[in-house]
């Protein structure tokens, strides 16, 4: 008697212990603990979006940093315009599509450069075409002008009004920077209209497509390689008097001056050509010292 009373305490007891920690036949228990885990998950998920709104926001209200003028470094013999020189540089007039333009040196935050500012006489008009055009031998002496084989450009651009977008808006960028570095060869002759020979042909050594929509600053670093003489088309012939090197941007919808820095040459075999001291063109000014637009 004693054992089966024992026994039947045990099982009371076991019973007990199974009743207390057993889940409610309702599942109320398992209801409040996945409600509770849903309610922690949607906070977490709330805090989540509050935050990629909050940096969304903040990349918003943050105002994009302009490009640096710092196209990267400047050989020893480049033309910088820091002695104030034109270095042969004029504009080209006489045929139908040349835009008239100021030439002057100026100075962007202590950096002198040949600025090239685009007249238009029509208001309702697209800005033409300029041509700024330099003379090889003057630069860099009629022994070196075959030796070209690579030529090197730094523009820096900025514009005064508003480019009028597709849909209408407007906003003051530079918009595009089209144009081509070319040049009158002397390497190739060519014929006129009657027929005779003439020398000087029109070549394009190429053509530059560079867009920002963005800023209404923007420099670029623009270079190409010059095929050897050999191929008549496109190289410089030695010791010639008359080739130049022409810098075109092609019409512009809105205001933009460009300004010239950094001309290098380098040889067939990478080395830079040294520069001959420039001289101011007729009727160049230098202009007061300048601040970006964007600034």
């Amino acid at each position: 008697m004693k054992r089966k009373l024992i026994v039947t305490l045990a099982m009371l007891a076991a019973v007990s212990l199974c009743g207390c920690t057993a889940a409610p036949a309702d599942g109320s228990s398992a209801s409040s603990s996945s409600e509770s885990a849903a309610e922690s998950s949607a906070e977490e998920s709330s805090e989540a979006e509050s935050s990629e709104e909050s940096a969304a926001e903040s990349s918003e209200e943050e105002p994009k940093e302009p490009p640096t003028r710092d196209v990267g470094t400047v050989d020893a013999n480049a033309i910088t315009f820091e002695d104030g020189d034109m270095h042969s540089g004029h504009q080209m007039k006489g045929g139908n599509d040349e835009a008239d333009v100021e030439l002057s040196i100026a100075d962007l935050d202590g950096d002198k450069k040949l600025k090239v500012h685009v007249l238009r006489d029509d208001p309702a008009e697209d800005y033409g075409v300029p041509k700024i055009v330099f003379n090889l031998p003057e630069m860099i002496g009629t022994e070196n002008v075959g030796k070209i084989g690579h030529i090197s450009v730094d523009f820096t651009c900025i514009a005064n009004e508003a480019w009028q977008h597709d849909d209408g808006t407007e906003s003051v960028v530079v918009g595009n920077f089209l144009g081509a570095l070319a040049g009158n060869l002397a390497s190739e002759k060519g014929t006129d209209a009657d027929g005779n020979t003439i020398q000087n042909t029109w070549a394009t050594h190429y053509e530059f497509k560079l867009d920002d929509w963005d800023f209404p600053e923007h420099t670029w670093r623009v270079e190409t390689d010059v095929p050897a003489n050999r191929i008549p088309a496109n190289g410089y012939a030695e010791n010639d008097e008359g080739t130049t090197l022409v810098i075109m941007r092609w019409g512009q919808k809105n205001d933009v001056d460009f300004y010239i820095d950094n001309i290098t040459f380098f040889d067939k075999d990478g080395n830079s050509i040294p520069v001959h001291a420039g001289g101011a063109a007729e009727g160049a000014e230098e202009a007061p010292a300048e601040e970006s637009a964007a600034e």
